[in-house]
């Protein structure tokens, strides 16, 4: 008896693919306004070297957005993969 079989991995790797953006999305909503900044200094000393060259509203705008598309995403793929053969 195998301890993991092809069919257990498929269903795992499915799971990851539906649970993971829905994750990432409620953190880019649900973040606080002082993470958010911290994120953006972060991303901006990375991509062009000053912490500031991105305006705030319109990183956290961006941030709301990307986070409803990814639970969009995470729906979308959770009823494909996983529900529609129960309905």
């Amino acid at each position: 008896m195998q301890l993991l079989n092809l069919s257990f991995a498929l269903l795992l790797i499915q799971m990851v693919i539906c649970i993971l953006p829905g994750v990432l999305g409620i953190f880019m909503i649900a973040s606080s306004e002082e993470r958010k900044r911290e994120l953006r200094n972060a991303l901006c000393n990375k991509l062009f070297g000053v912490s500031n060259a991105i305006p705030y509203p319109k990183f956290a705008r961006t941030m709301v957005i990307l986070g409803a598309l990814l639970l969009v995403f995470a729906l979308t793929a959770s009823w494909f993969l996983l529900l529609r053969e129960m309905f």
